[in-house]
């Protein structure tokens, strides 16, 4: 089994999680040895699954084929999301095999000096992107990367942005990640589910599902968009965002 690496042999983090363009959400930019164009390589073996080029940059949305050992002992997929490459180097489908050539750093989109913008999102892609409340557009199901990928003994670090990383020779399996089960109680009259590209606050909803209807609902959790929302397949709203924090009744197994 491989386990989720840092992509690139010299770690500068130049901008991290919650800060500047980064407003709640867990995304760092990379830089490399220097302020030249490094490659990024890939994390660990995947596929891609979506390009984006525009106006803000050129993207790569790439998931591993298989689940992964990751820096916190969970074994899981995860999908990484790298943005600022100058050129568009993969199309979807494309298979890369871990610590190939992925993409380079760039400033694509009006970026302020060369450098790897890298967000990872915990499970299988679900989708592009979405706004946040500071509608900075993330991830979805976005986890702490130095939380999920470990950095190779060998690895020069230069700046590692305050955070704690895992070295590869430390990680060691903990825990196999399993299913997630929501349970919406048959006393619950309705509740509300939002649409995958729209913040999940009122106003925005698809619609309502009915748990007393059909005494109570089951769905089995596909991710998380941000924390107590999380990503369900519906029979008629097909696959919604859904708040479940603990306050509202919803049972999570």
């Amino acid at each position: 089994m491989e386990k989720a690496k840092f992509p690139m042999p010299t770690m500068t983090v130049t901008q991290g999680y919650d800060v500047g363009t980064h407003k709640g959400a867990y995304a760092l930019d990379l830089a490399g040895e220097d302020t030249g164009i490094d490659w990024v390589l890939a994390p660990f073996t995947g596929t891609i699954k979506q390009v984006l080029s525009a106006s803000y940059g050129n993207w790569y949305w790439f998931e591993s084929n298989e689940p992964v050992l990751c820096a916190n002992g969970e074994v899981t997929k995860l999908v990484a999301m790298f943005g600022h490459d100058n050129k568009v180097r993969h199309k979807v489908g494309d298979v890369i095999k871990q610590g190939e050539k992925l993409c380079a750093e760039g400033t694509s989109g009006n970026a302020t000096g060369n450098h790897c913008h890298l967000e990872v999102g915990k499970g299988s892609y679900v989708g592009t992107w979405y706004p946040n409340q500071y509608q900075v557009y993330m991830l979805y199901n976005a986890v702490k990367p130095n939380e999920y990928l470990c950095v190779p003994d060998d690895y020069v670090i230069r700046n590692d942005g305050g955070y704690v990383w895992k070295k590869e020779s430390e990680v060691e399996e903990e825990r196999i990640d399993s299913k997630q089960t929501l349970i919406l109680p048959a006393d619950a009259v309705s509740w509300r589910v939002y649409p995958m590209d729209k913040q999940p606050i009122v106003g925005n909803e698809s619609g309502k599902i009915l748990p007393n209807k059909f005494g109570g609902l089951e769905y089995e959790i596909l991710g998380w968009t941000m924390p107590d929302v999380a990503i369900i397949q519906t029979r008629d709203f097909g696959k919604v965002q859904i708040y479940v924090a603990p306050s509202t009744g919803a049972i999570i197994k």
